[in-house]
Parts: structure tokens; sequence; C-alpha cells
């Protein structure tokens, strides 16, 4: 009897102990809200806030496929010194990849902006032009302040391919821009290390620019501290019926 007691009550306990649990009832997690990735339109087309951020971002770019023809083209497309002379192919085709990432945010001081874009080139996969990658630009820009990796105003030139109004154009440079709308001034301090023959490089340039109507016109100067020289250009450009007329001055 005392034996049989006690398994009975055993028996009770476990059923006592398992009805306890099976009458907790088992509650499921909430989904977390989905964020839906919504439209910036506040600084142009392309752009969409980044989730859980007012930080606007724009992602661009493009693939070019190039093909050339002509007597050991291949081998014209690197320098022969550098290269030592990869092949005597009379046709090549050229390949690359560029992507930018352009972020963009409103600050008591302006809108800031944190810009990268990058170039990946390939050629051949044998050779030594194979996967060659390119920071295009790298800057941070708030309000009128620029600084980092990019195109000087240099770059800016005539219409076309074949105009060289400047062979070098990009250097870390830090900036300021006013842009007044139909009116705009600037000056920059660049980074020439490695670019002149000198060491320690400074270049300072400064630009002031006007567009009324079809009509922009560009006064452009640049001096170089180590070289202790310098060049102006003036750019002239018009909207005349369906072209555009150009004319460019250059003294250096």
């Amino acid at each position: 009897m005392n034996i049989k007691s006690l398994l009975l009550g055993s028996a009770a306990a476990l059923a006592a102990v398992s009805g306890a649990q099976a009458a907790d009832a088992i509650v499921a997690a909430e989904p977390e809200p989905m964020e839906y990735v919504r439209v910036c339109d506040a600084f142009g087309t392309g752009y969409f806030y980044i989730p859980g951020t007012e930080t606007c971002l724009k992602i661009s770019g493009f693939i070019r496929v190039q093909g050339e023809f002509g007597r050991d083209e291949a081998d014209d497309r690197w320098n022969q010194e550098d290269f030592g002379g990869q092949s005597t192919s009379d046709w090549d085709m050229f390949s690359r990849a560029y992507i930018a990432f352009d972020a963009k945010s409103d600050t008591e001081y302006g809108t800031l902006t944190g810009f990268f874009a990058a170039e990946f080139n390939a050629d051949n996969d044998t050779d030594e032009g194979d996967s060659l990658i390119d920071v295009d630009e790298a800057y941070i820009q708030l309000g009128g302040f620029k600084a980092g990796f990019f195109y000087s105003w240099w770059d800016k030139g005539l219409n076309g391919e074949t105009d060289s109004l400047g062979n070098v154009t990009e250097f870390n440079s830090i900036a300021y821009i006013y842009d007044g709308g139909t009116f705009q001034a600037g000056i920059s301090v660049d980074e020439l290390e490695g670019t002149s023959t000198k060491a320690n490089g400074v270049g300072v340039t400064g630009i002031v620019s006007a567009t009324l109507g079809g009509v922009a016109f560009d006064l452009l100067g640049s001096y170089d501290t180590e070289w202790e020289e310098g060049a102006v250009r003036g750019l002239l450009s018009a909207d005349l019926g369906p072209g555009t007329l150009q004319v460019a001055g250059i003294w250096a």
C-alpha cells in the first residue's frame, strides 16, 4: 500500500507539472514592421533614403565595351616601354565598368555630400592590362567647401574627343565654390605631387563663370608655386540653332 501510494502520488505530481507547462501559451514574436525604401526628391531624380536615416543615396554607373581595328592595335593600347609589347593582333577588345555612389543630407551648414566613383577596366586576362582599378573621384563637400580627389576646372574643355585644353586634370584638392545661379566663382589649392617634377608641388587655381541665356563664359587661371609658372584660359560657349559654338583661348 505504501509503495502503491507513492507511485500514485508521483504520477499525480508529474501530471500536475505537465498540466502547468501546458497552460503556458507559446507566444510567437511579432515581425518587425517593414520599412520600405522611400524616394528622396530633394536632390533630384534617382535618390532614395537609406533606411533608418535621413541621408539620400544615388547609385549609378555604366558598362562600356569597345572594339578597335588596325595594325598591331592590341599592342597600341598600352605603352610598350611599360608593358614590353603584349600582342601583334590587329584587333582589340576592351571593357569597362563604372560605378558611382552619391550620398547627400541636409545640415545647418548646407548640403553634406560624400561622393565616390571607380572604374574597373579589363583587357586580356593573360596580360598586365587586366583588371586595372582606378578611383575616379572621392570627395566630401559641405556647402561650398570641397575636399578630396576630384577633377579640376581645367577638365572642362570643348565638346568632342579631340580637344586638349589640359592633360592632367585630377588632384587631391581643397576648394571653395560660390554658386549664385548665373554667376559662379571658386578657388582651389591642389597637390601637384607626382605631376610636377619638383617635390612638394602646390597649385592654386581660380575660376569665374557666368551664364546668360544660352551663352556661358569661363575665365580660369592657375599657378604652380614650385615652377613659378602659370596659365590662363578663357572659354566661350553659345547655343546657335541646332548646335553649339565654342571658342577657347589659352596663354601659358
